[in-house]
């Protein structure tokens, strides 16, 4: 009687042991899954600050753009616009638009205010002509639209002004000969490693226009 009592008393011994060990690798298996989902979120958060820090290439792209003789020449242009419906026809100065990746009205958007034709790059590729940007595994392509309703010269009735004078008034059109300064949108898309994905905007206009 004794035997048995010892042979059930190291049985149930074992049946702890067992559960414990259980117990420990369930808890090895959770420390490990933390693990590695914690340097995944660590890693793509150092992706998304990459393809944010060259979104800030493709601002500078732009910028160059903005500076170039072509766009302030032909920003302005309201030649052939609207093109007449139905015809296939753009703006006679559209050629050039596309060129410096500009757009002299605002584009249709999606609820977040992005553009939809740089949300899909096979079209902003075939429409505009500056090739993107590629730089340590990021793409990044960017779109300049001037803040108008419609095409033509900038007014205060049809577009988002500055409100900097050129001419040393408080505002755009304090002095005679003053011209408006209107706002731009640059947005930025940047196509990274793991398939990231960021968009980022800026607001920018030209003092002393």
């Amino acid at each position: 009687m004794r035997q048995l009592g010892s042979g059930r008393q190291r049985g149930v011994v074992l049946a702890v042991v067992l559960v414990v060990l259980v117990v420990m690798m369930l808890g090895s298996v959770s420390l490990l899954n933390s693990v590695d989902t914690s340097a995944l979120l660590s890693g793509n958060i150092g992706f998304k600050r990459d393809s944010i820090n060259s979104a800030g290439g493709g601002l500078n792209k732009a910028f160059e753009a903005m500076k170039s003789a072509n766009f302030r020449t032909y920003q302005d242009s309201v030649a052939g616009c609207p093109p007449p419906a139905a015809t296939g026809t753009a703006c006679t100065a559209a050629g050039e638009w596309a060129k410096l990746n500009f757009y002299p009205r605002i584009l249709e958007t999606d609820e977040n205010g992005i553009p939809l034709i740089i949300k899909n790059k096979t079209q902003f590729d075939a429409k505009f002509k500056i090739a993107p940007v590629k730089a340590n595994g990021n793409e990044t392509r960017f779109l300049i639209e001037r803040m108008c309703e419609t095409y033509g010269p900038s007014s205060k009735a049809t577009c988002v002004l500055s409100t900097d004078s050129p001419l040393g008034g408080d505002k755009w059109a304090d002095k005679p000969g003053s011209t408006a300064s209107p706002v731009y949108r640059v947005t930025v898309r940047t196509d990274g490693v793991r398939n990231s994905q960021t968009y980022v905007q800026w607001n920018v206009t030209f003092l002393g226009e």
